[in-house]
């Protein structure tokens, strides 16, 4: 019988590089517990997201791999949110569309460590806004464009 410490490494291991024909067995609940816990993880986040003030330019890839906080905290009054943090540059292609094309370097945060925190304050913020004077939101239909939306 193996160890928890001994099961979470080798979790770990098949979470970096997931074996193939993985999809045709059953995961049990101990890897579904700790592939699911607070922890960075690798994302596809759209460049357009991070650089929302450059939007004369298109980039290629429109969308670059970070590593950013995700996962459950078991409470609803909690939130998986970064604790470390750290830049990272990514070489890209920017593209001004009829003008230019060149490769630029963005610097972007990655998280590096997350914990679950209480999400009170942004709870106490949103719950003393009276609903009549909040505007109306309108919903977005979400489209595919190649980044995972």
């Amino acid at each position: 019988m193996q160890e928890t410490g001994e099961v979470i490494v080798d979790i770990e291991r098949k979470i970096s590089h997931p074996p193939e024909g993985a999809h045709s067995r059953v995961m049990g609940f101990q890897e579904v517990w700790v592939r699911s816990m607070c922890r960075p993880m690798e994302q596809l986040v759209d460049v357009e997201q991070e650089y929302p003030g450059e939007v004369e330019y298109i980039y290629m890839p429109a969308c670059v791999p970070l590593w950013r906080c995700s996962g459950c905290c078991g409470d609803e009054n909690m939130e998986c949110q970064a604790t470390l943090e750290s830049n990272i540059t990514l070489q890209v292609m920017r593209i001004h569309p009829m003008i230019s094309m060149h490769h630029v370097e963005l610097t972007f945060v990655e998280h590096q460590r997350c914990e679950c925190r209480s999400r009170q304050k942004l709870l106490n913020n949103k719950s003393s806004e009276s609903i009549k004077n909040r505007p109306r939101r309108r919903k977005h239909k979400k489209t595919a464009n190649g980044c995972g939306k």
